[in-house]
């Protein structure tokens, strides 16, 4: 007999397996009948970060792509979204293969029509997989897009304070080596040296970012070795403020009532318990095949618990057991499935309180990124004054050149915080779309 938690997961469980059957046989990219709007922020420009620049030499012909350009051809190429497709594709044979067993093959395997039950849910888990494949990439696409972006911006703020500061050396420079340095001396002119090899550093650190962004976006889009290279269409990152209020309720909802996960493992549940039906269906057998007989259902990625104590803490699910046969008479057999199934209901609930936890945790993400986008914001305006006030003091023989160059360096580091609180925030949104499975869909431009 199930224990008190299973019995009281089962309602989850069977919603959970109801949901599969209903929403992941449907286009995942269409509103489900009965779904609440999904919040749609609205796109809105960023003040005064780096505008479009003109196409240098070579790259006119370079195609750009837009987001949802990137994440077609994602979802045409991968080759993880085909081996899922591929995957459900044979489990659809092999329940066209069972369904073909007529009512003769029924009076040599008592068990056939649990079976066939069973070979449905395994149709559900694996549509359930194959939508699960389909929302990670497009969250790592997302991801790695704004990444891009985000390196590019970089790379501008980089190469501008690299001028700048270089300038600024140069008249340091000059003015130590002629007749009257003035308040010039070695020690400033090598704090000046400093902060033009900080400022060098910093750009070459994003021009490797991009780089390595290029990378992992090409190897999403399965282009690394068809076609020729391409450039995020986006020069600047946009800022994206939801007209939906989000609550960490709303997401936890919508995380609990759309995620595939659930439904896989809602369908993984009801398979082990009509285990115990088809082991009883057979009766003088000491030897009867099991589910797993057909498959390794240990095969799908399982997280392990995170216990290092440099890193966070993240609990880990729960893996299914079951051997290819139990062994025994009827009545041994069952006892052992019922055993076995009772794991299975502790693996949904398992998988229901991670995915409850990882709602709440993306929520609170998404509540900081909003505040630290706010609070980047003021300091981009102080930059920009500062900015200004060094810039208009270059030629002023009176002001010091080493203090010059440390206000244009502090300026810039206030925008690029800036720009890196607003990619943070566009990280927490796609994150958002990922653990609510679309629920919330943010207007991301181009998409």
């Amino acid at each position: 007999m199930p224990s008190p938690s299973a019995r009281s997961s089962r309602p989850a469980r069977l919603a959970a397996l109801a949901f599969g059957l209903f929403v992941l046989a449907s286009s995942s990219s269409g509103r489900q009948p009965g779904q609440a709007p999904a919040p749609q922020p609205a796109p809105l420009p960023v003040p005064g970060l780096a505008a479009a620049q003109p196409p240098k030499n070579g790259d006119a012909e370079i195609p750009e792509y837009t987001l949802g350009e990137c994440i077609a051809i994602a979802i045409e190429r991968q080759p993880t979204l085909r081996a899922s497709r591929s995957s459900q594709q044979a489990t659809s044979a092999g329940v066209h293969a069972l369904d073909n067993i007529g009512k003769l093959g029924q009076l040599v395997a008592k068990d056939l029509p649990v079976r066939k039950e069973q070979a449905q849910r395994g149709a559900v888990a694996a549509a359930a997989d194959v939508q699960k494949t389909h929302n990670e990439i497009v969250h790592d696409v997302t991801r790695l897009y704004y990444t891009a972006v985000y390196a590019r911006q970089g790379s501008l703020i980089a190469e501008d304070v690299v001028a700048q500061v270089e300038l600024l050396t140069k008249i340091g420079r000059d003015l130590l080596n002629s007749p009257q340095p003035g308040t010039m001396t070695k020690a400033k002119l090598n704090a000046m040296e400093i902060g033009l090899e900080d400022a060098r550093k910093l750009l070459r650190t994003a021009q490797l970012g991009e780089r390595k962004a290029y990378g992992a976006l090409r190897e999403m889009m399965a282009a690394q070795d068809t076609g020729p290279r391409f450039k995020v269409k986006d020069r600047e990152l946009p800022i994206l403020s939801a007209n939906v209020p989000l609550t960490e309720e709303l997401i936890v909802e919508l995380a609990l009532c759309r995620r595939p996960e659930l439904a896989l493992a809602a369908a993984g549940a009801d398979a082990f318990r009509l285990e115990v039906y088809a082991q009883g269906a057979v009766r003088f057998k000491k030897s009867v095949p099991t589910l797993a007989i057909g498959g390794d259902i240990k095969a799908r990625e399982v997280p392990a618990t995170v216990r290092d104590l440099a890193q966070q803490y993240k609990p880990g699910a729960i893996i299914p057991e079951m051997p290819p046969q139990l062994v025994g008479n009827q009545a041994d057999r069952v006892a052992r499935a019922m055993a076995y199934s009772q794991r299975a209901d502790a693996v949904f609930e398992k998988a229901r309180n991670l995915v409850r936890l990882e709602a709440e945790n993306a929520y609170l993400e998404y509540e900081l990124a909003s505040k630290n986008v706010l609070g980047g914001k003021r300091k981009f305006d102080f930059g920009k004054d500062l900015m200004e006030y060094v810039r208009a003091r270059v030629d002023n023989p009176n002001v010091e050149r080493e203090q010059l160059v440390r206000g244009y360096i502090d300026a810039a580091k206030a925008q690029s915080d800036y720009v890196e609180s607003v990619w943070q925030y566009l990280l927490t949104l796609a994150h958002l779309e990922r653990v609510t499975a679309g629920g919330v869909r943010p207007d991301f431009p181009g998409r």
